[in-house]
């Protein structure tokens, strides 16, 4: 494991122990953080609420298990995550401050999101309100394009890895999965059922997935957060499968007719007639409900 451990850089400043600069820093250890309540649980560890002691610094710890990282695959995706969540600087991109490991345990350390996760408050709340789904949207759709002019595919856009801060600023997590297309062949089936776009399921391409596979997730997101369901879903993944390749998006009365236009652009199969993330982002529909989601927000925070 030593030769994966070893940092990329330093982790950012406010995280950086103090002291002499002439002194060489020394790494952290589990005894440098508070360890709170539990945020999340995975196959391969537990998310934990933290605080760094010497700066009082809240973050969130991700605690990965050694004996779960045996698999070539699940430690090249903690590698993916590391190496490119590090560089990736957005502010709807969540932080990794930077890592460390002891005898046991992967130690990575992340921006707290106290909200949790948007598919938590999918699962409360259902849905969200249209101007809330669409700020959501906007957000995503700036992070993936800030992504995709760095040659970077996220290729599992889904609830689950997006966190919400207390103020409801949403936060694209987990690059497990995501890819440096100058570098990476692409051509892996990956992601959840419900998101994946026509090429993934055709088993007939073999031209590698570009960046058009995170627009097809925005559309299906878009609807997941409007209606609390996926667009394509069916007790039967095959039918599921097969209304995806035909994108048989399911009506729904929730959805206003600007919102079902912008869905339809992102959820086509041809690639090159999908829509643009700065044309969804620009669209006259998603900037007014981001104007009105701004403008209630700005109303809340004055009557505080």
């Amino acid at each position: 494991m030593s030769n994966v451990l070893q940092p990329i850089k330093e982790p950012n400043a406010v995280m950086q122990p103090s002291g002499d600069a002439q002194q060489k820093k020394k790494s952290f250890v589990p005894s440098d953080f508070d360890f709170g309540k539990k945020l999340g649980q995975g196959r391969f560890g537990t998310v934990f609420l933290g605080r760094e002691k010497k700066n009082n610094f809240t973050l969130a710890i991700k605690v990965m298990y050694k004996t779960m990282l045996t698999h070539d695959q699940t430690l090249l995706q903690m590698k993916r995550e590391i190496e490119l969540q590090y560089f990736l600087l957005h502010k709807n991109i969540l932080i990794l401050y930077g890592f460390f490991d002891d005898l046991n345990h992967v130690y990575i350390l992340l921006e707290a999101c106290q909200l949790g996760s948007l598919f938590k408050i999918l699962r409360d709340n259902k849905c969200l309100t249209v101007h809330r789904a669409t700020y959501v949207i906007d957000c995503m759709a700036d992070a993936l394009n800030y992504c995709h002019v760095r040659h970077v595919i996220h290729r599992d856009i889904k609830p689950e890895n997006i966190l919400l801060t207390e103020q409801f600023e949403p936060k694209l997590a987990d690059f497990g999965w995501a890819v440096h297309a100058v570098s990476t062949s692409r051509e892996t089936l990956c992601g959840t059922p419900d998101y994946l776009s026509p090429e993934m399921l055709n088993s007939d391409n073999n031209h590698a997935h570009t960046f058009k596979i995170d627009n097809w997730a925005i559309g299906v997101l878009y609807y997941e957060c409007l209606t609390g369901q996926t667009p394509f879903y069916s007790k039967d993944q095959t039918m599921t499968f097969r209304n995806i390749q035909h994108a048989r998006i399911q009506p729904h009365s929730k959805i206003p007719e600007g919102a079902m236009n912008v869905i339809r652009g992102l959820l086509t199969i041809d690639v090159e007639k999908r829509s643009e993330l700065n044309d969804v982002r620009n669209d006259e529909f998603i900037r007014g409900q981001v104007e009105k989601y701004n403008t209630n927000m700005s109303i809340r925070r004055g009557a505080k």
